[in-house]
């Protein structure tokens, strides 16, 4: 169950005024609690958070804002993690033991000892998980039209963030008994002790850090006639700090610092140009490589303002725009200071020396600095259209976008071996490149008609695909093997043909190298090299990334006399989920896997159903053939869910009112209700493998009270 809370106040004068926001969040898990147990083990969030707003007319021309912000959560979990116990929940024959013995212990086998899931969820122990987040914001705005000249202004603002969280697991090893039947004479419960139980062990961690972020802004706003002028000049820093950081690099701030501009021009209120420019320097790169120049300009055309549309009644508004211009990114790379060589003194392998034989270690590489590291820069461009008609009853909006990325920080993939790097000291460089092009979309229509009929539609598409121009990979023995023209995280596999039906079907075609026994029921690949072999040459690119290429949403509202329903889904296509994990591996014991999930075990490979099968032939043994990255076990991800519902009523003001309410609304939603996909096995949108813990469908009901 769940329930969330949520109070606003607001109100003022003409010279101050104010905003409270208070909530409270409880949400619980699946998990089942013992009651034996004097610690709870089911997952738990309750979470406060309290928000405050404040602004100050000092006086006609500056006005001071205060806002404070805080949350307090605690996560209660059992010690073990969700993922091992959704695994050992698959991986556990429902018939191998009783998940709990007569005497309430848990139960086990001596091949399955450790893996109850009920031992797992309830006896395993507790972790508790505190985090907290104060945020306080300082901010003032000085009209200086009067001082010095109209349109002149100066703002300020000051903010300090704090984080901590924090927690402690509090883990154990419980006793599993073996049930060995009754006693012949007594009756009693006859056990054998598989397993101790141990005492709770106790591991505590934190972590704290701050961030400073202050600006300066100068604004100037000037209007001549049809032309309307206006410019911004705006300085910012930060500083961050890890106060709980476990080493001397990381306990070093993190700061960034720039200076940005902006000029807008406008006439007619028809034609716009803006020109935009950002000069940020990051302490991430060495002298002479910090600061970045990032400039940037935009225009539009308010087509609907021209004197020959006057005449054109059914539209509304309609702008062609464009912007084209260039971003930085300084959070690249696996650590910080990566102009810096790193080494550690006396802990490499070193020589013997004299006559004693002395042993003197060497020094070890752990990273090579690069000196000419420097900012990522995205050169991004933009066009779009937007046109809405029929008194705002319709409005399109439509975009084409494409990015190009440069100078991404990888670590360098074509210095051999023989140049003497360990694998993690290699060094790094800006010498990644790719593009990443699409459309995007919307359509929204609303109406209300004189019977006070409400209905509104909304709808949204996004089709994006990226693509590697460059990222140092060594020439490949066969170029369909290189990354390079694929998406980013393009997935390489093996390509299944089906399965063997019979040996001479093996017989018959390329040697599959990852066996030495391959039997009628085993995945058969293609060659696709075509030399009579199948093996990690033979792998291509297959399906598509986990990102989708193509994400959607649409949903509506209709309302009439107080009652009203909404809904909305969503979607996604082009893409691929990968299964994985030995829950998906039948009786595979060197995995830990002594079960077969029915969805593999009704469309297994059998003698009878070699045209239906989705899976290869069971078996308890490791076969290394059946279990190659390869399109067998790789699913079209693409889905559509109904995301969000709700029904709601709002009572007639003339009975709220009576109660001294101003609005009074009930109301039931739900959340993740429904989806359509191909996976069915798992949620499509969870990570690759079966192991995930479950997107949970929700159902919520509610009061909505306003007070005057």
């Amino acid at each position: 169950y769940q329930t969330i809370n949520n109070l606003n106040v607001n109100g003022g004068s003409e010279i101050v005024r104010y905003y409270a926001n208070a909530g409270y969040t409880d949400q619980n898990g699946i998990w089942k609690n013992d009651p034996a147990n004097t610690y709870k083990t089911n997952v738990r969030m309750r979470r406060y958070n309290l928000r405050s707003n404040v602004d100050v007319n000092v006086s006609k021309d500056l006005v001071l804002e205060l806002g404070i912000a805080g949350i307090i959560q605690q996560g209660d979990f059992p010690a073990t993690g969700s993922d091992a116990l959704l695994d050992a929940i698959r991986v556990t024959p429902p018939i191998a033991y009783s998940a709990r013995n007569p005497d309430g212990s848990p139960g086990g086998t001596p091949t399955l000892i450790g893996n109850n899931p009920w031992g797992l969820a309830t006896q395993s122990g507790y972790s508790v998980h505190m985090h907290s987040n104060v945020q306080g914001t300082l901010s003032a705005k000085w009209d200086m039209s009067t001082f010095i000249t109209p349109g002149l202004s100066v703002s300020g603002r000051f903010s300090y963030d704090h984080h901590y969280s924090g927690g402690i697991n509090r883990h154990k090893s419980f006793e599993v008994k073996y049930y060995t039947g009754q006693d012949e004479e007594t009756g009693e419960p006859q056990y054998t002790v598989l397993r101790e139980e141990q005492p709770m062990n106790y591991w505590l961690w934190n972590n704290s850090n701050r961030a400073i972020y202050s600006e300066a802004i100068i604004n100037y706003e000037k209007s001549l006639g049809n032309h309307n002028l206006s410019g911004m000049i705006l300085y910012n820093q930060r500083d961050y700090i890890n106060i709980t950081a476990g080493t001397s690099i990381d306990g070093l701030p993190f700061r960034r610092q720039g200076i940005a501009a902006r000029a807008t021009y406008g006439y007619r209120n028809t034609y716009f140009a803006e020109f935009n420019m950002g000069y940020n320097g990051s302490e991430n790169f060495p002298k002479g490589q910090r600061f970045g120049f990032f400039p940037s300009i935009s225009g539009g055309w308010l087509i609907s303002n021209e004197p020959f549309m006057e005449n054109i009644n059914f539209v509304n508004s309609m702008k062609i725009r464009g912007s084209y211009g260039q971003v930085g990114n300084d959070q690249i790379g696996g650590r910080r200071f990566l102009y810096l060589t790193s080494m550690n003194a006396r802990t490499a392998q070193g020589y013997l020396f004299g006559d004693q034989q002395t042993f003197w270690p060497g020094i070890d590489e752990m990273q090579i600095g690069t000196n000419n590291v420097t900012w990522e820069v995205s050169t991004k461009s933009n066009v779009g259209f937007d046109v809405s008609f029929l008194s705002n009853m319709i409005t399109v909006q439509v975009d084409a976008f494409h990015e190009r990325r440069e100078g991404i920080l990888i670590q360098r993939r074509t210095i051999p071996n023989m140049a003497g790097f360990n694998p993690g000291s290699i060094p790094y460089g800006n010498i990644g490149i790719a593009t990443n092009r699409g459309i995007e979309g919307m359509l929204e229509l609303k109406h209300v008609n004189n019977g006070g009929f409400y209905y509104s539609f909304m709808g949204n598409f996004t089709f994006a695909r990226s693509k590697v121009e460059e990222n140092d990979e060594p020439i490949q023995r066969w170029a369909y093997q290189s990354a390079k023209g694929h998406p980013i995280d393009q997935p390489f596999g093996l390509v299944a043909l089906g399965f063997f039906e019979n040996d001479d079907e093996i017989a018959n075609s390329p040697k599959q190298m990852f066996q030495d026994l391959v039997r009628p029921g085993d995945i058969r690949y293609k060659d696709i090299n075509e030399d009579g072999v199948i093996d990690n040459f033979d792998a291509v690119a297959i399906g598509y990334p986990r990102t989708p290429e193509i994400m959607y949403g649409f949903g509506g509202t209709i309302a009439y006399k107080g009652v009203d329903m909404s809904l909305f889904f969503n979607g996604a296509g082009r893409t691929s989920l990968y299964l994985n994990g030995p829950s998906i591996m039948p009786f595979m014991k060197g995995q830990g896997s002594y079960n077969i999930l029915r969805e593999f075990y009704d469309h297994r490979w059998t003698p009878d159903n070699m045209d239906n099968a989705k899976y290869p032939a069971a078996t308890d043994d490791i076969n290394p053939n059946n279990y190659r990255f390869s399109t067998a076990y790789q699913r079209n991800a693409s889905y559509i869910r109904l995301r969000n519902a709700e029904v709601g009523y709002t009572f007639p003001t003339q009975i709220s009112h009576r109660i001294g309410i101003e609005q009074l609304r009930l109301f039931v939603n739900g959340m993740n209700l429904i989806t359509w996909d191909d996976v069915k096995v798992i949620d499509p949108e969870s990570n690759d493998g079966i192991g995930s813990y479950p997107l949970q469908r929700s159902i919520n009901f509610g009061i909505h009270v306003n007070f005057n």
